[in-house]
């Protein structure tokens, strides 16, 4: 956004081509650290101010439909200390449910890329889906859509909010120990 007059950005078809490209790239990247479980470069990749958000679903009449708020109950309503927590009780011998591991992959669709609301961030839409197995039988399913605000840091991106929505209003699995 332009601080002066107020108005949004343009882009040529041109440079916004080349910023989907980026944000892809990077989406990519963040995905085989999360299938690796590389959290060290994950981390790199979030903001130190970072919300990471996933409200729960509910499946309500479309009337009493209502917008989602953090006041709710959230599967997670995270900052960049709390996601650390979590990713060292994986390492603490506590998470009896990560052993042996669970393995991933996760896939990244219908990127929808836009100028943010500030100077030098990028609206993100997409939608994910992540495969889980465990042990010999364990396999689940998790589809979410995602809205993102990246900040572009002049070489790479910084993961400044998600949120997540998933698809699912009753968590199947018998935990959720995977970020979308």
């Amino acid at each position: 956004m332009d601080n002066k007059n107020n108005t949004k950005e343009t882009m040529t078809e041109t440079d916004s081509m080349l910023l989907w490209y980026r944000v892809n790239q990077f989406y990519n990247q963040e995905a085989r650290a999360l299938d690796e479980e590389d959290y060290a470069t994950w981390f790199s990749m979030l903001a130190e101010d970072i919300h990471y958000w996933m409200p729960s679903r509910e499946s309500v009449f479309r009337k009493d439909e209502s917008a989602d708020t953090v006041k709710n109950m959230n599967h997670y309503n995270e900052s960049l200390p709390s996601l650390q927590l979590r990713v060292a009780r994986l390492h603490s011998g506590a998470a009896w449910a990560e052993d042996p591991r669970t393995r991933y992959r996760h896939i990244i669709s219908n990127v929808e890329v836009s100028l943010g609301d500030k100077v030098g961030e990028v609206n993100v839409r997409s939608n994910t889906l992540v495969y889980r197995n465990r042990l010999e039988r364990e396999e689940y399913w998790l589809l979410a859509k995602r809205k993102d605000v990246l900040r572009d840091d002049g070489s790479t991106f910084k993961v400044a909010t998600r949120k997540i929505t998933p698809d699912f209003s009753t968590l199947l699995s018998k935990n959720l120990n995977v970020f979308l």
